[in-house]
C-alpha cells in the first residue's frame, strides 16, 4: 500500500483508475501516475509486463485504455482536455514517449506493434503557428494513427496528423512527417519515404523465424 501511494498521485473529481488488482498485475508495483484534473479515465489490462508506464494526465475528461500483452518501457503526457489514447494487444515499446497537447487530439496504436528506444510520438509541435490574417492555426495537432503489425525502429519521430498503415516498417532515425499507406513496406528518411516494398518482418532472430518457417512448410 506504501508503494501504491508513492507511485499513483491523484488530484481532482471523478478520476477512475481501472486496473484490476490482481495476481500478476504489475501495473501499481512499477507505473507512476499522476492525474491533475477531473474525470480523466485510465483503463490498464492486467495482463501486461511494462517495467514501467509514466502516465502523467493535466487537463478533464481525458481517456488512456491500454490492451493485454503490452511490455517494455512507455511514458504518456496528456496536457490537455478531452483527448484519447487507445493501445491495442501485443505491443512492445523499448523507451517510447508520446505526448498530447491539443484539445479532442489522439494517439491510436494497433496491435502487434513494435517500438524501439528513443522514438517520439508527438501529436503536436507544443507551439502555435498563426496565420497573422486569419490569426488561425495552421499546426494544430489532431491525431496520430498507428496501424496493425507495425515496426517503428530507434530514434524516429512520428510528427501529427499522420497515419501508418498496417505492416509497415520505419527505419531507425526517420522522420514521419506525412501518412505512410503502402502495406508491407519499409520507410526510411526525413521526410520518411517508401525505399523497399513487398517485405513483412517478425519479432524473431533470422535463423528462428527461417527455422520456424522450414517446419510449417
Amino acid at each position: 500500500m506504501k508503494l501504491f501511494k508513492k507511485l499513483i498521485k491523484i488530484k481532482g473529481k471523478n478520476n477512475q483508475l481501472l486496473s484490476p488488482k490482481i495476481k500478476g498485475n504489475g501495473f501499481y508495483d512499477r507505473s507512476p501516475v499522476k492525474i491533475t484534473g477531473n474525470q480523466n479515465i485510465i483503463n490498464i489490462h492486467p495482463n501486461n509486463k511494462f517495467y514501467k508506464l509514466e502516465l502523467i494526465i493535466s487537463g478533464n475528461n481525458n481517456h488512456i485504455s491500454i490492451d493485454e500483452g503490452c511490455w517494455g518501457s512507455l511514458k504518456i503526457i496528456i496536457n490537455t482536455d478531452n483527448a484519447s489514447v487507445k493501445i491495442g494487444k501485443n505491443c512492445v515499446f523499448r523507451g517510447v514517449d508520446a505526448g498530447l497537447w491539443e484539445t479532442g487530439s489522439s494517439l491510436s496504436i494497433g496491435d502487434e506493434v513494435m517500438i524501439a528506444r528513443d522514438s517520439r510520438l508527438y501529436v503536436s509541435d507544443f507551439h502555435s503557428i498563426v496565420n497573422i490574417n486569419s490569426m488561425e492555426a495552421i499546426n494544430q495537432g489532431k491525431f496520430i494513427t498507428i496501424g496493425n503489425h507495425v515496426w517503428i525502429g530507434e530514434r524516429v519521430f512520428v510528427l501529427k496528423n499522420n497515419t501508418i498503415a498496417d505492416d509497415i516498417m520505419v527505419a531507425a532515425g526517420s522522420i514521419v512527417t506525412k501518412d505512410l499507406s503502402e502495406s508491407h513496406s519499409i520507410y526510411a528518411g526525413n521526410p520518411a519515404r517508401a525505399v523497399k516494398h513487398d517485405v513483412t518482418w517478425a519479432e524473431d532472430k533470422f535463423d528462428d523465424y527461417q527455422a520456424k518457417h522450414l517446419a510449417n512448410s
